[in-house]
């Protein structure tokens, strides 16, 4: 287990956990994105004005209402719970991730102290499974996400141009957590 590794995905954590803020949780795109800002999922397309989903169902292009069934305001509600499902991973993971700095710097110092080396590499990759777990979550989190959103583009036209994120963001997502799982194992 290298060390390194392990620092690098206790930074990044760390980061995410920063993120968390409702002012600045973002799911990046390939050509936009979604923010969870004040309590509102926006949507940035590029090429397209902002849409903005609240945790209502209300939906708004470019500062406009939509007009929307009570089945469509649903269907927007999973979207923005999908959303917000991702941001609470992230804080979670980002919070593991700081965990495992502490627990790193305190294993290295222990081990140094007591001259039991061998120990500090296994305490950090039992905390760093922990990490990998929580961020597993946020895979499945953007696959349900996916989901809803290709529920909400088949119902609501004026929703068809947000829908960017697509199964090859999904699975690069978990093609990335299955390379975490395989370091943590030492393949």
């Amino acid at each position: 287990m290298k060390l390194r590794s392990l620092a690098c995905t206790a930074l990044l954590c760390t980061l995410l956990a920063a993120c968390g803020r409702d002012s600045g949780t973002t799911i990046a795109g390939d050509n936009g994105s979604i923010q969870l800002r004040d309590g509102v999922a926006v949507i940035h397309v590029t090429g397209q004005p902002d849409a903005r989903v609240s945790g209502d169902g209300d939906l708004s292009i470019d500062g406009k209402p939509v007009t929307l069934t009570s089945d469509q305001r649903d269907l927007l509600k999973q979207y923005y719970v999908g959303v917000y499902k991702i941001r609470s991973e992230g804080i979670a993971t980002g919070k593991a991730g700081a965990a495992l700095a502490g627990q790193a710097v305190g294993s290295v110092m222990s081990g140094l102290t007591h001259g039991d080396t061998d120990k500090i590499g296994k305490d950090i990759q039992a905390q760093a499974g922990k990490v990998t777990a929580q961020a597993a979550a946020i895979c499945d989190g953007l696959e349900q996400l996916r989901a809803a959103q290709d529920a909400v583009a088949a119902q609501v036209a004026a929703f068809r141009p947000y829908a960017t994120l697509d199964k090859d963001k999904v699975a690069k997502c978990k093609q990335g957590m299955d390379g975490a799982n395989r370091s943590l194992a030492g393949h």
